[in-house]
């Protein structure tokens, strides 16, 4: 990927950091407002689950597939859960075609973490046979348009796309393998974790930047809220330091904007009904 400092104009620059410093954005916001969200789901027919994510003008597309294989040897009864990211070349011509670079990896990192240190998905409801046989889902994350806080709309899309999932029943046959049982049932999801990022410009803090802002970004932080109000992963990127009463009152007030956006988006109307 690209460095997206590399793109930006001075004149642009300087411009964007003189409405931070007077508390104003270039696209209008005040400096903790969140761009509208919009979600559809269930649009991919042959995965288990999808979503179809904007945030403001930035796109994620989301699928879930699954497999039955072999658990991890330390959890030998619960099932397996990994996220996938990709930046698709046409969404930004920072994007480069080929292999997932250390960008993609680490976003990857940053949404699965959020999920994992969620009491999000109940693992054990995964497991067909201890120490053999469980489901491994897979969350692919696709980058369809880029125009600023991909985490967040990476991490709004991943869990959409877990609510909207359906997974085959399965049994075991009279030689112990696994197999369809007829029915289908949605995952047992029990929190809905969400990322809120927000941006640093030497002392002016605001959340959800878009493109242009990221341009000139000194660093930013993204805090991963589950619905009990408890703040379960930060990630860091960029040189900004931030002091400790800054974290805490950031994350604070990621707790507040979490709150207002589960209120708004009402996630889980995204659950299948089983149609076993």
């Amino acid at each position: 990927m690209m460095d997206i400092n590399d793109v930006v104009s001075n004149l642009e620059r300087n411009y964007i950091l003189k409405l931070l410093k007077q508390g104003k954005r270039i696209d209008g916001r005040g400096l903790f407002e969140y761009r509208e969200v919009k979600i559809k789901t269930g649009f991919i027919p042959k995965a288990e689950g999808s979503a179809d994510v904007f945030l403001g003008d930035t796109r994620v597309m989301c699928g879930v597939k699954y497999d039955i294989g072999a658990p991890f040897s330390d959890n030998p009864d619960k099932g397996v859960c990994t996220v996938m990211t990709e930046y698709v070349p046409i969404a930004s011509p920072m994007f480069e075609p080929g292999r997932p670079d250390e960008v993609a990896i680490q976003l990857a990192r940053v949404v699965d973490r959020g999920i994992r240190h969620t009491n999000c998905i109940d693992y054990k409801k995964l497991c067909i046979k201890e120490g053999e046989y469980v489901y491994i889902l897979f969350v692919d994350c696709y980058m369809m348009d880029y125009f600023g806080n991909l985490t967040d709309a990476s991490a709004i899309a991943a869990i959409a796309a877990l609510l909207n999932t359906n997974l085959p029943g399965a049994k075991l046959n009279e030689k112990g393998e696994p197999e369809w049982d007829g029915t289908y049932a949605p995952l047992t999801i029990y929190e809905i974790p969400l990322s809120i990022s927000f941006g640093k410009v030497g002392d002016v803090i605001f959340v959800d930047p878009n493109l242009s802002e990221e341009m000139v970004l000194d660093g930013s932080i993204a805090f991963a809220v589950d619905e009990k109000k408890q703040v379960t992963s930060i990630q860091k990127y960029g040189s900004a330091t931030w002091t400790v009463n800054e974290i805490m009152e950031t994350s604070k007030k990621a707790i507040e904007i979490a709150d207002e956006l589960r209120a708004k988006l009402k996630l889980r109307q995204h659950v299948q009904q089983s149609n076993s």
